[in-house]
């Protein structure tokens, strides 16, 4: 009998070793899925500066019909919101917009190759970010956003900086 009630004590002791261990782990309270919430939440505190549509250069070259532009910058706007559930949609809507952008005609005065090429950088950095939706790697999608507008944003700058270096070529062609 004694030596079953040393067993028990045995047996008891080391169930309570085992359970302490345990609640070491989970000391702070916070489980699998409330470390997700706030990694989710600290993802969606990312501000995304766009530069602004630029109307000046859209109205001096007369491409106020120029939707396909329209709809890229709209699409970037939206995704500037940062809705994790529907990015990726928001995503393949953008992907879809630069698509028909480089598949068709750019206008006359933008079919050359310093457009054509930051376009396809846009259109790359976008899939790339696509890619990071479907496997979700939380370290690397903030930052494939984030290059997105930066590329996206030197797009705009290159064509505005085009309508600039047209206009000091014809100054200078004047004054000769």
């Amino acid at each position: 009998m004694n030596h079953m009630l040393n067993r028990f004590f045995f047996v008891l002791i080391l169930a309570i070793i085992f359970s302490s261990c345990n609640n070491d782990k989970n000391k702070n309270g916070e489980t699998a899925s409330d470390k997700n919430e706030i990694l989710l939440d600290s993802l969606s505190s990312p501000n995304f500066e766009l530069t602004k549509y630029p109307k000046e250069f859209i109205s001096d070259y007369e491409l106020e019909d120029w939707e396909g532009f329209k709809k890229l910058h709209q699409s970037m706007e939206r995704l500037k919101e940062l809705n994790f559930d529907g990015i990726q949609v928001d995503l393949i809507a953008l992907s879809s917009h630069i698509k028909k952008l480089r598949s068709g005609p750019l206008p006359r005065e933008l079919e050359i190759p310093q457009i054509k090429s930051r376009l396809k950088v846009v259109e790359m950095q976008v899939q790339k970010a696509r890619y990071f939706t479907q496997h979700y790697k939380a370290d690397s999608l903030i930052p494939s956003l984030s290059l997105l507008y930066q590329y996206y944003n030197g797009f705009i700058l290159r064509m505005v900086a085009l309508q600039n270096e047209n206009q000091e070529f014809e100054s200078k062609g004047d004054r000769e």
